[in-house]
């Protein structure tokens, strides 16, 4: 059950958008384009960016 005010449609997006995420995050470390604090800290932003813009 998604948390109060928010459809499960709203909760599944933002569970594949952060998972996906998650993964950019794990292929930047492996191919070594980027240190783990630099692809943590892209994420993150990106994480945070979704957001800002996220609607109910």
């Amino acid at each position: 059950m998604p948390p109060s005010g928010f459809s499960q449609k709203a909760i599944n997006g933002l569970l594949i958008f952060v998972e996906s995420c998650y993964e950019d995050l794990l292929l930047e470390i492996k191919d070594g384009k980027k240190t783990e604090g630099q692809a943590i800290q892209k994420e993150l932003d990106n994480i945070r960016e979704y957001l800002t813009h996220f609607k109910l």
